[in-house]
């Protein structure tokens, strides 16, 4: 996908970005999404959470190993 050359636009409320249609577009293949900021920058990236982590670790269950909870935050970050 070709970078936007379209500006996002603040919402009247403050509260919503009005994106460019190209966007729009990305966005739907996905719910949840990560945002980072960092200096000037916004990034938003889709995340790709197959379950949550309430469903992956509960109190019910052992400690996660050092091993199977590195595999487990790897796998959120495909």
């Amino acid at each position: 996908m070709p970078i936007a050359s379209q500006y996002a636009v603040l919402s009247e409320d403050r509260k919503s970005l009005i994106l460019p249609e190209d966007i729009q577009k990305w966005l739907s293949g996905g719910e949840r999404f990560v945002v980072v900021i960092e200096n000037d920058e916004l990034i938003l990236k889709r995340a790709h959470v197959q379950r949550t982590l309430e469903e992956m670790v509960t109190k019910d269950k052992a400690p996660l190993s050092d091993e199977k909870l590195n595999e487990l935050i790897h796998e959120s970050r495909k």
